[in-house]
């Protein structure tokens, strides 16, 4: 996990889940790599379910003022099974939904669909957060941002790294 900070009382807020494979063989994989993969052979959503799973329940037993944040493939956005496998694992874990933070990328603005918006804001109602991760790495434009109902927008590095010279 990756703690995020609250830079004016410098406590952790958040921790966000990142997915690793350390191969018994080849060492450790980056998710560039085997993520791709996954979604390429359709193993994404049992993955995600489990790296859900498994956050919620090692979030249940941190101190109640600190979120989880995990990371959504489009792919299991657009899986109409998303939201009973978000309140599931929220029930199982027994952690409140205030405390789960979902980090999608700008790929799902792009698949910009009825069900999408439906099922973020269906996410948002059950009082689960929602954010937009690497802002700024794809062809998106603000006015994309009004249709959903994002809590965070997270801009990537590589959108500010030329200012203020550019």
């Amino acid at each position: 996990y990756q703690p995020i900070l609250d830079l004016k009382t410098n406590m952790v807020t958040c921790c966000e889940a990142l997915l690793r494979w350390r191969h018994p063989d080849l060492g450790m994989i980056p998710p560039a790599e085997f993520i791709p993969v996954a979604e390429e052979i359709g193993m994404i959503v049992p993955l995600g379910e489990w790296v859900l799973r498994q956050a919620c329940n090692d979030a249940a037993t941190w101190p109640e003022n600190i979120r989880v944040a995990v990371n959504l493939s489009p792919i299991q956005l657009i899986n109409q099974n998303l939201l009973p496998v978000v309140v599931n694992a929220l029930a199982f874990s027994q952690l409140s939904a205030r405390r789960l933070e979902l980090e999608i990328t700008e790929a799902v603005l792009m698949q910009n669909t009825d069900a999408t918006i439906a099922t973020l804001h269906r996410l948002r109602e059950f009082g689960v957060r929602i954010s937009m991760d690497d802002f700024g790495t794809g062809y998106s434009s603000l006015s994309y941002l009004r249709s959903f109902p994002f809590d965070k927008i997270k801009i990537d590095r590589s959108f500010i790294s030329g200012l203020p010279d550019e």
